[in-house]
């Protein structure tokens, strides 16, 4: 693995996703390279300490012409009305980018994260949904072929950045306190409430995120079905995923999946079983349990922090090896 000894640049740092990039790299040994911090005008920090190291957190707005010309690599943490501008200037100054929210899919140089060469400039990740649910999707295909799936998510908050996660603090506090809510980043009350979807729906109820899994899983199974459920919680996720093969899997799926890198299963005799508090928030690794296979049907549960498990990880392991 290569170490990073490029000028590296965090665009976002202040949101949910630019913060768990930062810890990220701070975790990363082979990073010796040179890191500035990014972010709008509208945020409040100016500093953030990186290894015991203080660096200032430069305002975009507020910098000169020539403002990146030392960065080689630029990680997009940032808002959709934003991305397009700050890509344009970044790619014209020859610094590679990174789009980890996904709002550059449809930009003429994009390549996905998973066939990233090094010569390619803009680098944009799937939904981080979607690489939690692949290396558990390989295993089974390699047992027999899928001709069935459904992915049910159990998501927090942190879909929508810092604005979710106080929505949700704001609404729970004014209702333990007797007072009225109003919402305004989710379409209804969040607190004490599920949501059964996020976003608009088409004509079929499903979202545009949802649309984009089933796209993203669909070489899997040629029947797939893919449902997400806004839940109460700040951080972390829960996904089921629900299968039918060809065959029967005679194979042990749980001792195969506790193979994968940075994967822990546990026993269907565990006394305490994962949740999104403890194994799912602040954590890089993935948690699966309730792994139950019968003759040519299963399911079982995947409980990981999206957002570390689903795109810092991966992202950094490409990076790392592109470096």
């Amino acid at each position: 693995m290569a170490a990073i000894t490029q000028s590296v640049g965090l665009f976002g740092v202040t949101g949910e996703v630019g913060r768990a990039f930062f810890d990220g790299l701070e975790a990363q040994p082979a990073f010796v390279g040179r890191l500035r911090l990014f972010a709008s005008a509208t945020s409040s920090e100016e500093t953030r300490v990186f290894r015991d190291r203080p660096i200032a957190i430069e305002v975009v707005e507020e910098l000169a012409a020539d403002r990146f010309d030392d960065l080689s690599e630029a990680i997009l943490a940032v808002p959709a009305d934003v991305a397009d501008d700050l890509t344009a200037e970044l790619l014209q100054a020859g610094v590679r980018v990174w789009d980890v929210t996904g709002h550059l899919r449809a930009h003429p140089r994009a390549v996905p994260l998973s066939q990233a060469t090094g010569a390619d400039l803009l680098i944009v990740c799937d939904d981080p949904l979607v690489a939690l649910c692949q290396p558990v999707l390989d295993v089974l295909a390699e047992q027999a072929p899928l001709t069935e799936l459904a992915v049910t998510a159990l998501s927090s908050v942190s879909l929508r950045g810092k604005a979710g996660v106080k929505e949700l603090a704001g609404q729970t506090g004014n209702l333990l306190n007797g007072r009225g809510i109003e919402p305004s980043v989710w379409p209804q009350q969040i607190a004490f409430n599920v949501l059964l979807a996020d976003g608009q729906r088409d004509s079929t109820g499903r979202t545009a995120r949802e649309r984009r899994i089933e796209k993203s899983l669909s070489a899997y199974a040629p029947i797939i079905s893919v449902e997400q459920v806004v839940m109460p919680l700040f951080f972390g996720a829960m996904v089921q995923l629900r299968w039918h093969t060809e065959t029967a899997i005679t194979a042990d799926v749980g001792k195969l999946l506790s193979m994968l890198p940075h994967t822990e299963v546990t026993a269907a005799q565990a006394s305490e079983l994962p949740s999104p508090v403890s194994d799912g928030a602040d954590h890089d690794g993935v948690s699966i349990a309730r792994v139950q296979v019968s003759d040519n049907r299963g399911s079982l549960w995947i409980i990981a922090d999206p957002i570390r498990a689903g795109l810092v990880r991966p992202v950094l392991n490409v990076l790392m090896n592109l470096g």
